[in-house]
């Protein structure tokens, strides 16, 4: 996964219980992907979502919802907030880690749900499953 995501402008931030998420997310609203990993009490991180902000319309504008907004919005139907902190809490994680990539800027233009794309099949080609908390793609 790491060599398809080289190319492009990232950031992280650690979200944990307790934490106002609005506060806590760093990134920018732009198009991109992102990736939750779930911090487990050993430090080690493992996977979890993988996500994508910026639909793009058939005139070749992105949508409102870009990354920041996304990433802070809703999971499941439910505000994403209290989504990871109800996983934080009924796993046992130290936190969620989540990761963001700018796909589109700067002359790289990579529609985000393309690299979504990449991303999952690269998880099923190694796992044969989807990350925990993706539920279909």
């Amino acid at each position: 996964m790491n060599e398809i995501l080289r190319k492009y402008r990232k950031g992280q931030f650690l979200f944990r219980k307790g934490d106002n998420l609005k506060k806590v997310c760093k990134a920018p609203d732009l198009p991109g992907v992102y990736l939750f990993f779930a911090v487990l009490k050993t430090g080690k991180e493992e996977l979890r979502y993988i996500g994508k902000s910026g639909s793009i319309l058939q005139n070749g504008t992105f949508k409102k919802q870009l990354l920041c907004g996304r990433i802070c919005n809703k999971q499941d139907r439910v505000n994403r907030e209290i989504f990871l902190t109800g996983k934080i809490e009924k796993e046992d994680l130290g936190g969620v880690k989540v990761e963001w990539f700018v796909t589109y800027e700067n002359g790289i233009k990579d529609l985000p749900g393309y690299v979504e794309g990449l991303l999952i099949q690269s998880f099923f080609k190694e796992t044969n499953l989807l990350p925990s908390w993706n539920t279909s793609f």
